[in-house]
């Protein structure tokens, strides 16, 4: 779409209106992380902030897969610079299979719903740590 014809407006707003409407710590939050941040572009400061580093390099130029052919899903982060795929959910690599072996642990939890969401932190959760060590 064209910048100059107004199309962008909306969504702007709709940023503005959400921004505005945030607590001060976030705004502070935010504010920290765009002056940290080495992004060029929102679509980069966006992966930064929602994809995180490269784990096996520790390249903030990253991105997550919900919009690449063959992968689409947004919990797959991929490297830009040396090119590593990883589950950004727990933090596994993604080197044979592009699904990670923890929704399947999720999916059968008795607290997830269907979809395999529990609310608890992955990074924390003792029937993960099991399932995948």
């Amino acid at each position: 779409m064209n910048k100059r014809d107004g199309s962008d407006m909306g969504k702007n707003a709709d940023l503005l209106n959400t921004y505005v409407s945030l607590p001060e710590d976030i705004k502070m939050m935010l504010k920290k992380a765009i002056k940290k941040s080495s992004a060029i572009s929102k679509e980069q400061f966006l992966a930064e902030v929602m994809t995180g580093k490269c784990p096996q390099c520790g390249s903030n130029h990253t991105k997550n897969c919900d919009k690449m052919e063959g992968i689409q899903d947004f919990t797959v982060g991929l490297c830009m610079r040396c090119g590593y795929l990883w589950c950004s959910e727990c933090g596994k690599p993604l080197v044979k299979d592009i699904h990670c072996n923890h929704w399947d642990i999720c999916r059968k939890c008795d607290i997830a719903d269907e979809s395999g969401f529990c609310g608890n932190d992955l990074l924390e959760c003792k029937k993960l740590k099991v399932g995948l060590d």
